[in-house]
């Protein structure tokens, strides 16, 4: 409906049977109020202007105050709105207010009040200042006031109210309505009140003679973007969510009627006593900017940079104490050229810059009595700080008269509805790919703040790891989140509720039923090992819980009290049974069953959101014996070097990559050998039966030949559908047709296919759904951690969330970033810096780096030299780990990039550091291959033997890059790719050239003549050609 159109009077067509009918709203005849179409526009109108709702933003970026314009009204829009108030409050009262009785009840709207005043002296009691104002009427008299307080109704709480016992009238101050974010709007009927903010009309007033005299004023309490708060709150409650902020202040607001009716009790504050203990304050400095941004005070707290803002002012001084962070000849001349002047206190003289020094200690106050209070961990100070901040902002501060920063800056009140309490429990609704129709449907988190860029809440997911910023929260602002049991550090003695009983029935599987065996079932003999038997129960007594780790835990007593968990056990009992993993058999005399436990992970996504809840079972394997309960365990798994060539020729031949995943793998497995496990934890024995253990009959997860036994049994069924396993990579399974080739590569349960046969791939897909219980991924996105995005271009593999939690693991996310891995030159040996007194956190540090190499080759040499001091690592080589974590926090999301331009011609680069070693003086080998402009093979390892001259190290480096130029030109033939050309090998090293070019040997050459003959041997075959020494790609020396 138009504006015109609402404008308009639009009734029905009256007939002769409702000719008598009188619209009470726009009073034409033929229909009655319920069917007016002109009341029914004005309220969807209405309607539409309180849709939109307001939600939080730390940053003033976020809020534009321009942004929110008022909606304009026709003469008639407001007539029509007149009778609509009239005709919902008939029911009402005449007046707003109900007082007590006795004293006048009518309140007037007056533009000349400066403040609503009032001759009630049942006023609630408030901070009244301490010198009361005189009170001047229109004739020169004087009135005094008595007091200030405030008057509350259901419908309506005016603070700040002046008691003048000789007024004889109650006044409404206009421009201390419009001071709370209300438009008034008058005519020739009377008077309109909206909330400036929503467009909602929440009041009227009639016209009385030449006054307006109110008739009512609600404000109501759906709307959340309000910004008079209805509701009643404890000033307890209001001076946590203010971020512990002085009484004074809370008073403040409250006699301008920010915060609404607030119930006042004497409390006592220990975060605020043990975070706020004062000091003797230095006398205040008189000095008053005259405008915005005139005069800066800075002071520097850690390294925090200071932004740049949006709001067009020039810094005209900028003062400062005389730290050498400002001394800078950069920071200096930036100044300069601003024509920024530049104030320095004395040396030693703090006292000088006290401004800055006084608001970073009421930063770093509150920020502690907000952790404190919360009991939130040390690593949430920065989200602490960030929220002291956004409510210090909104506080009232006696040094700009008693009003917040906020309304300085923007010149309108700040909204307080939204305000929570730091640290309390939360529920952040969760997205539809975040679960199921079955799932949880929001999550359990901690809140932390409110957005910087966005209009949400941030909260901490303990589950994922990670912040979520939400409009969609629910609050429990009366519980701390780190004060539940489940994420107390202190609840190592609380009792978890027993793991309820997944499984009433569980049955002994057999070839012939899998029918379950009743509890009454008799008892059997208990010589035979396939009786019937009781089953077996989750114990009834309750578990305890020792300290929880709410994340991926190995406790099966904190498990038991999640559903998420409970579900996933359940989920494994239901494969295990219906694979048929083990039957509940007698001991045999003269055998021992091994135990099982529980593991608990929690799977995720790329973008670090859940995945799902993984519980599994695994058997103790580290107890079997060889030759008893196992043989053979060795179970290849695909090679990185042919992850990434196959990526790299699908990306140039255009072939899509699919990814599917195997669930319980190793549950497909079949075990030849005898094997016996105890129950489960948490069942307990059937009474009146002898013991029972399980018989595997399945490759249980935790047993030695359980990799054995699963890729056994891939390997046989995939052959039955036509593909053969590559001699180069024995997870390499290819088939070839008439319509183009099929590829699938296998790392333990994950497998990458690929292909130009379409029909094939998906015939496969059917295959394996046939055969096992499979999750088709679809395109391939993320693999065993690399993080996988395709376009036109090609692929682009990273490992960002891996090098991302390995950062927040090593505690240096705040640290500076470095330019390369390696200091320039820097020769680490066994006996730099100071022994580690713990040596795990190292150890862990450099085998994920190791892993981390899959997608970083920048990082290879120095992980290959920080490696080499594992058993005994010193305070040097722990910094040189550091460094290589802070280089990769400034290379974030470098990777690995295959070009779908890119040809299919292979070519190597190999080098070699010459007794680069301080301790044992061996050489290092260095060689990387690339596929067209893929990289798809490197390495970098120190030599097994001391090379006597720079030709023996680099012709050694040149045999290993021989023999792996072999392994990928056989790999390459199987994927498809003809490799009859001979490939360039570039090196640096003229002698190493010759040698592989003559058939002269000496005493000089005579101790590399094995790794001779292997060179010149594939040379003479014409597997690689001429030597290039011009060309140089590869350095295996530092930086």
């Amino acid at each position: 409906m138009t504006q015109s159109e609402i404008s308009k009077p639009i009734h029905r067509r009256s007939n002769q049977k409702n000719y008598h009918l009188i619209c009470a709203f726009c009073k034409h005849r033929g229909h009655t109020i319920d069917r007016c179409n002109m009341r029914a526009g004005i309220l969807q109108r209405s309607a539409a202007l309180t849709a939109s709702e307001s939600v939080p933003s730390s940053d003033a970026a976020s809020f534009d105050p321009v942004s929110l314009t008022t909606p304009t009204y026709s003469i008639a829009d407001l007539q029509a709105l007149f009778s609509q108030v009239q005709a919902l409050s008939s029911s009402a009262s005449n007046s707003a207010l109900s007082m007590t009785p006795g004293i006048s009840s009518e309140w007037f709207l007056d533009s000349a009040c400066c403040n609503h005043m009032t001759d009630n002296p049942h006023l609630t009691s408030a901070h009244t200042p301490p010198v009361l104002p005189t009170i001047t009427t229109a004739d020169g008299s004087a009135m005094t006031v008595s007091h200030v307080g405030s008057i509350s109704t259901p419908n309506l709480s005016i603070s700040d109210v002046f008691c003048v016992p000789k007024l004889h009238l109650n006044l409404l101050s206009v421009g201390q309505l419009t001071e709370l974010g209300l438009n008034l709007f008058f005519s020739s009927r009377g008077c309109l009140v909206q909330d400036s903010r929503t467009g909602q009309i929440v009041g009227s007033a009639r016209k009385v003679g030449r006054l307006f005299e109110l008739t009512s004023l609600h404000f109501p309490s759906s709307s959340v973007s309000a910004p008079v708060i209805a509701a009643s709150a404890s000033i307890e409650l209001w001076h946590s969510r203010l971020g512990h902020v002085s009484l004074p202040r809370i008073q403040t607001l409250v006699s301008r009627g920010l915060l609404g009716s607030v119930s006042s009790s004497p409390f006592d504050c220990m975060p605020c006593q043990l975070g706020k203990q004062p000091a003797l304050p230095f006398n205040n400095s008189e000095s008053i900017a005259s405008a915005t941004f005139d005069l800066i005070h800075s002071d520097v707290w850690g390294p925090s940079p200071v932004p740049t803002t949006q709001y067009s002012k020039a810094i005209k001084v900028f003062r400062s104490d005389n730290a050498r962070e400002y001394r800078q000849t950069d920071f200096s001349t930036i100044l300069k050229h601003y024509g920024t002047v530049f104030h320095t206190s004395c040396a030693g003289t703090s006292q000088q810059n006290g401004r800055a020094e006084r608001k970073l200690r009421h930063i770093l106050d509150t920020v502690r009595a907000l952790t404190n209070a919360a009991s939130t961990p040390a690593s949430f100070w920065g989200e602490a700080a960030l929220t002291a901040v956004y409510t210090i902002n909104r506080c009232p501060s006696p040094v700009i008269q008693n009003t917040t920063p906020y309304e300085r800056l923007f010149g309108t009140a700040p909204n307080y509805s939204l305000l929570k309490v730091f640290g309390c429990v939360c529920f952040v609704l969760l997205q539809p790919h975040e679960r199921t129709k079955l799932q949880p449907r929001s999550q359990l988190c901690c809140f932390l703040g409110y957005g910087l860029e966005e209009k949400g809440y941030r909260c901490y997911d303990p589950v994922a790891k990670r912040l979520r910023v939400s409009r969609h929260v629910v609050f429990w602002e009366h519980k701390m989140f780190y004060s539940l049991p489940l994420f107390s550090a202190g609840n190592s003695d609380s009792q978890a509720d027993p793991l309820p009983n997944l499984f009433p029935e569980i049955p002994s599987p057999s070839a012939e039923s899998v029918n379950p065996i009743s509890d009454e079932s008799p008892p059997a003999d208990p010589s035979s090992d396939e009786s019937p038997t009781a089953d077996p129960t989750f114990d009834e007594s309750p578990l305890s819980a020792p300290a929880a780790n709410p994340v991926n835990t190995t406790a099966l007593s904190l498990a038991s009290s999640d559903p998420l968990w409970q579900q996933a056990m359940k989920e494994e009992l239901d494969a295990l049974l219906k694979t048929g993993t083990w039957d509940l058999v007698d001991l045999p005399a003269g055998k021992s069953a091994i135990g099982c436990k529980w593991v608990y992970k929690i799977k995720t996504r790329s973008d670090g959101t859940v995945d799902r809840y993984k519980a599994r079972l695994v058997a103790k394997g580290f107890t079997q014996e060889y030759g008893i309960d196992y043989e053979e365990t060795f179970a290849p798994v695909a090679r990185l070097s042919s992850v990434r060539t196959l990526i790299a020729v699908s990306a140039s031949r255009h072939w899509p990559l699919f990814q599917m995943d195997v669930k319980n793998a190793f549950l497909n497995g079949e075990l030849t050998e005898e094997v016996y496990m105890q129950l489960p934890p948490g069942f307990s024995q059937p009474p009146g039966f002898s013991p029972k253990v399980c018989r595997l009959r399945r490759a249980l997860y935790g047993l030695k030949q359980a990799p054995r036994a699963w890729f056994a049994k891939f390997s046989s069924t995939i052959s039955q559908h036509g593909f053969s396993a590559s001699s180069y990579d024995s997870a390499l399974f290819f088939r070839r047709s008439d319509h183009g080739i099929t590829l699938l590569l296998l790392y333990v349960d994950d497998m990458i296919i690929t292909g130009d046969d379409v029909q094939g791939i998906q015939d496969l897909k059917r295959f394996l759904g046939q055969h096992f219980e499979m999750k088709d991924l679809g395109p391939l996105s993320y693999f065993l951690g690399l993080e996988v995005s395709s376009s036109s271009d090609g692929y682009y593999l990273t490992q960002a969330k891996y090098t991302s939690d390995l950062i927040s693991r090593a505690g240096i996310t705040d640290s500076k970033i470095v330019d390369t891995p390696i200091e320039y030159n820097n020769r680490l040996n066994i006996h730099d810096g100071e022994p580690l007194p713990d040596a795990t956190l190292y150890r862990q540090l450099v085998g994920s780096l190791v892993y981390l190499t899959v997608t970083r080759p920048d990082i290879s040499y120095a992980v290959h030299i920080v490696s080499q001091f594992m058993a005994a690592p010193r305070s040097l080589h722990y910094a040189a780990v550091l460094r290589i974590l802070r280089y990769l926090k400034g290379t974030l999301f470098h990777g690995l990039h295959f070009s779908s331009q890119s040809s299919l011609t292979l070519q190597a680069y190999s080098d070699a550091d010459w007794a680069g070693d301080p301790t044992d003086r061996r050489s290092t080998t260095g060689y990387c291959f690339l596929l067209g402009d893929s990289l798809i093979s490197w390495r970098s390892k120190k030599q097994s033997v001391v090379a006597r001259s720079s030709t023996e190290a680099e012709y050694r480096a040149l045999a290993d890059t021989t023999a792996e130029l072999l392994w990928l030109r056989w790999l390459l033939q199987d994927l498809g790719i003809d490799c009859s050309t001979a490939v360039p090998i570039h090196c640096d090293n003229r002698s190493a050239i010759q040698i592989a070019h003559n058939d002269v040997f000496h005493e000089r050459t005579k101790h590399i003549e094995i790794d001779c003959h292997f060179v010149r041997h594939h040379l003479l075959q014409g597997r690689f050609r001429d030597l290039i020494s011009k060309l140089k790609l590869v350095s295996v020396h530092p930086p």
